[in-house]
């Protein structure tokens, strides 16, 4: 989709994007591509023996936002673009993140990718844009967290691009070798025009999961 006339009523996050506005749009729907699975640096949970201490994740905090609110997950759905057939990641209704449910889960090496509005169906991640590295993101799975730094923005062209440009922008939301956190969200407010990502590694002192107090 290229503009508001032909954007999917459905609730997706590679996006298309209306002209930017001065305020939001009615019901802005972002869609997030699903690039190819790598091979080389896949961290299937399906291959690789589950480590001690991981579990899909239930909440998220972002002090510095006043972010606190659940993750649910979410799965991959079909989508027609460009005349080929897409798979698209869902993204959750109401005031809540959804987890990419093949991604890494709380505690496990890999990519955990979240994603969330940033317009209407309660803008969880309205200000992700605002973050600034070393800035605090914190996962929680029912007795264990995870404790993140902020360590990179990007915000990337993305409504109105061609398929391959919106490819290109979900290698971010694919597996990794290494631990990190990866928040997918529209920018600006009331607009599909950009990608925002977040990426965060494990604090230092926090890469042993161990059991929270809350």
């Amino acid at each position: 989709m290229t503009s508001d006339s032909n954007k999917p009523e459905t609730t997706k996050i590679p996006t298309d994007v209306p002209s930017p506005t001065s305020g939001p749009s009615p019901t802005p729907s972002p869609v997030i591509v699903s690039a190819s699975i790598p091979t080389a640096t896949s961290n299937s949970r399906e291959s690789e023996p589950q480590q001690p201490n991981v579990a899909p994740p239930t909440r998220i905090v972002i002090p510095t936002l006043g972010v606190d609110g659940p993750v649910v997950p979410v799965s991959l759905d079909t989508m027609e673009i460009e005349g080929k057939v897409q798979s698209v990641w869902g993204v959750p209704d109401g005031y809540a993140a959804g987890w990419h449910a093949t991604s890494a889960a709380v505690g496990e090496r890999g990519n955990l990718v979240l994603n969330g509005h940033n317009t209407n169906n309660g803008e969880i991640f309205r200000d992700l844009y605002t973050l600034h590295p070393e800035n605090e993101i914190i996962v929680y799975s029912d007795a264990i967290s995870r404790t993140y730094a902020v360590s990179e923005t990007l915000i990337l062209p993305e409504g109105g691009q061609p398929l391959e440009v919106r490819l290109a922008n979900a290698r971010y939301v694919m597996p990794t070798d290494d631990e990190r956190l990866t928040l997918v969200t529209c920018h600006p407010y009331g607009s599909l025009r950009n990608r925002l990502i977040v990426i965060a590694k494990p604090r230092r002192s926090d890469r042993s999961s161990e059991p929270s107090e809350d």
